[in-house]
């Protein structure tokens, strides 16, 4: 990660960056997880990624564009957003068929791919099921 974009995202997330050489130091909100265990804060790594609203029974069994066409906010490669679960039965995004219920930075929840997670694998170690 560069440091503009390490700048960005401790921006984003609501923290204050204070530089002192080389060495940072966050004061503030939490920043993105990087053990990709449970609920928590996750960045996120793609520009203009799709938060889609709940429009139906469809759409929480199946998230996705075609069940979800709502889109209700976007996030950004500096976002971090607080995800709460995961459903495994949506819409693959490039391999992935995971989607997680999410809180932007802009105080909106919905459904967002998972693919666009910073995270290892496709779903989220004990993170539950929507």
């Amino acid at each position: 990660m560069t440091l503009s974009r390490f700048a960005r995202r401790i921006a984003a997330a609501g923290t204050g960056l204070l530089l002192a050489g080389t060495t940072f130091v966050t004061v503030g909100a939490p920043t993105a997880s990087a053990a990709g265990h449970g609920a928590g804060f996750y960045g996120v790594w793609a520009d203009g990624v799709a938060v889609r609203g709940v429009t139906g029974e469809q759409c929480s069994l199946y998230p996705g564009p075609f069940n979800c066409p709502n889109v209700i906010d976007t996030v950004n490669s500096w976002s971090v957003v607080k995800i709460f679960c995961q459903n495994s039965a949506g819409t693959v995004v490039g391999g992935n068929p995971y989607w997680v219920w999410v809180e932007t930075p802009n105080n909106i929840r919905g459904y967002m791919s998972s693919y666009y997670i910073e995270n290892a694998t496709n779903s989220i170690d004990g993170l539950e099921e929507c």
